[in-house]
């Protein structure tokens, strides 16, 4: 394990004061959390045969995040996503959705009328990721202009 995550001894807390609502997001340490949850021994995603690995790629992807966040106010359709997540082709909204289904984050049901219908919606797993989609939103959001400045540098 990670020396930094082991030697961790306090709670970080981020507050994030967006359009003046407060945001607080609180982070414990690994060490603690595995305390609380021994099943975490079992599941470590540092050693590089553990599956949790592809779940952290789908939900840490920038295009999963934006389709998570979309959903959050209820199903949509293919075209309603695609018109929030501006940027995203057809193709990669096709092939993000389905690895969500996939995953059990979201939900697709196909109505029989006509034309055909398709909605999607979080379900109660989708649903329990949104706080941490959130807090990266909010995080890019607030540090976007600091990290270009770094870029530029």
């Amino acid at each position: 394990m990670n020396a930094e995550f082991e030697s961790a001894n306090a709670t970080n807390v981020a507050q994030i004061d967006m359009a003046g609502s407060n945001r607080e997001a609180t982070v414990t340490n690994i060490r603690d959390a595995k305390r609380k949850s021994p099943q975490l021994d079992s599941v470590t995603p540092f050693k590089k045969n553990c599956p949790s690995r592809n779940l952290l790629d789908t939900i840490s992807d920038k295009w999963a995040v934006l389709i998570l966040l979309s959903l959050e106010n209820g199903p949509q359709r293919n075209g309603e996503i695609k018109d929030q997540v501006q940027g995203i082709t057809p193709k990669m909204l096709t092939q993000r959705l389905g690895v969500l289904v996939e995953d059990g984050l979201v939900t697709r049901t196909s109505h029989a009328v006509v034309p055909p219908r398709v909605d999607y919606q979080l379900t109660d797993l989708g649903a329990s990721v949104i706080e941490p989609c959130r807090a990266m939103y909010f995080w890019a959001v607030e540090n976007i202009e600091q990290v270009e400045a770094y870029r530029s540098a």
